[in-house]
């Protein structure tokens, strides 16, 4: 009759409180044998994330810095622009100077040449005109003594110059 018994022992699924049983042992094993696997996945997910984390708070750090050597480069670029600018400005103010003298010293080479020229033309002009007024001169002279003077007058006058003539003798 013993194994009677436990051959007839079987289980009932109509009774509420079996049921709640066998939901409460497949939670309780759900959460033992899924929580594990669950729990590990979940803890490799956060590990995952915080070496991302990480990574990127590594990387912004790198950023940043990289950002301020630009901003640094970029002022020193700035510095250097202006210095050449001002380089660049005062080799232009330089070079005009030099072509303003240049020219200021071509013309008064130019004005003295043009002063000779002129000293020249002059001189020119008046050793022409002496020699036109000594050539008048001297013809009317001639013409004077070829035609108005008698001999007896040029006698007189040569006795005349000849008077005047120191005697240093």
């Amino acid at each position: 009759m013993d194994n009677l018994f436990l051959l007839s022992i079987e289980i009932n699924t109509d009774i509420f409180e079996t049921n709640i049983i066998n939901i409460i042992l497949l939670v309780v094993l759900l959460f033992n044998v899924v929580g594990a696997a669950l729990k590990t996945s979940m803890f490799e997910r956060k590990s995952k994330i915080l070496d991302e984390v990480q990574g990127a708070e590594k990387s912004l750090t790198e950023a940043a810095e990289r950002l301020r050597e630009a901003e640094t480069q970029s002022e020193q670029a700035t510095l250097i622009i202006a210095q050449l600018e001002e380089k660049t400005e005062k080799l232009r103010q330089q070079i005009l100077l030099n072509n303003w003298q240049r020219g200021f010293d071509e013309m008064s080479r130019m004005e003295k040449a043009a002063n000779l020229a002129i000293k020249y033309e002059t001189q020119k002009a008046a050793r022409e005109n002496q020699d036109s007024l000594l050539t008048s001169g001297l013809t009317n002279a001639y013409n004077f003594i070829i035609n108005d003077l008698s001999y007896d007058d040029c006698c007189q006058l040569n006795t005349k110059r000849i008077d005047q003539i120191p005697a240093k003798i």
